[in-house]
């Protein structure tokens, strides 16, 4: 499996459905109630109501999931994760319009070219050249491209285990909380690897050909690399593979970092999957995610915990 392929990170990652899918079923489609909260207006209660709307029915609750995401957003409208859930969300729900929420996301998390995704898709669909590579020249100045995955799955699980997406599985041994990882991070994942697909075919190998996109998409190689999941730096290096001489000292410095990324996700989901105590080991995954910001981080920190090397 090769990540530069356009969905190869996207086979593998995230590595944390590897725990949760050990203890529960994919979550059901259909219908999703909400559960009661104190106040009704808990933020992370009302964003993780969202995603669980979209999630078990996209098609039937999109409009129901952007009014509670709306609502989060508005109580706590300084929660760049929040802005970035509302953004996915909107672009998959027909009839709402991006733009604003992508100019809220740019002034709260300014040097994040995640913002840029959604404009880059748009020039593509219009056949806009010019529009792409301005794009394109703005995202070469990011400094990260990142979708806040740890945040985010630290905060909407727990609400998360305690709504009927998490309680309604039948187990012999019933793991709320897991299963509501399970849920969240594959609605999650769902959310965000298309978002990245404008910018693969961007930098694939036809237009790489072309001197100037050559380099823009060689600086963001550099900056996907310094995001916060394995699937934005595994696309990364992907276009860092298409763009060095193969055989070459530089080729050899990528295909490292490649073996090490790949074994680094793919171990760390071995630890993960091999745990017994599945309850007691995903109450301590999301402590660890609500204090590391970048998916590897906690990928090395589990591998350190569990005595393994972080290199192949």
């Amino acid at each position: 499996m090769k990540p530069s392929s356009r969905n190869g990170w996207a086979r593998t990652w995230p590595l944390l459905m590897l725990l949760a899918g050990c203890a529960s079923a994919p979550p059901e489609q259909g219908g999703y109630t909400a559960p009661p909260t104190a106040e009704g207006n808990d933020v992370d209660q009302l964003a993780a109501t969202a995603l669980a709307l979209w999630g078990t029915d996209a098609s039937g609750n999109g409009s129901q999931a952007l009014s509670q995401i709306q609502k989060a957003v508005k109580a706590a409208p300084e929660r760049a994760d929040l802005q970035w859930l509302h953004l996915r969300l909107c672009i998959e729900v027909p009839g709402c319009e991006p733009q604003p929420i992508e100019t809220q996301l740019r002034k709260l998390d300014p040097t994040n070219g995640a913002v840029w995704l959604g404009p880059l898709s748009r020039a593509q669909q219009r056949r806009d050249t010019r529009a792409e590579e301005q794009i394109l020249e703005m995202m070469t100045k990011a400094g990260h491209f990142n979708v806040y995955w740890t945040t985010l799955v630290a905060r909407l699980a727990p609400p998360l285990s305690r709504s009927p997406v998490a309680t309604s599985v039948a187990q012999l041994v019933p793991t709320p909380l897991t299963n509501a990882m399970n849920s969240t991070v594959t609605w999650l994942s769902s959310l965000a690897t298309p978002a990245f697909a404008a910018l693969s075919t961007a930098c694939d190998e036809q237009h790489v050909r072309e001197p100037a996109t050559r380099v823009r998409c060689e600086q963001i190689s550099q900056v996907l690399q310094k995001s916060d999941t394995t699937l934005a730096e595994g696309i990364g290096l992907g276009i860092a593979q298409r763009l060095t001489i193969p055989d070459s000292a530089s080729a050899l410095q990528v295909r490292q970092k490649v073996q090490t990324l790949r074994h680094q996700n793919q171990s760390s989901g071995a630890v993960i999957a091999a745990q017994v105590e599945k309850e007691k080991f995903s109450a301590q995954m999301l402590k660890l995610m609500a204090q590391l910001k970048k998916e590897q981080d906690v990928s090395r920190a589990i591998l350190r915990w569990a005595g393994q090397p972080l290199t192949p």
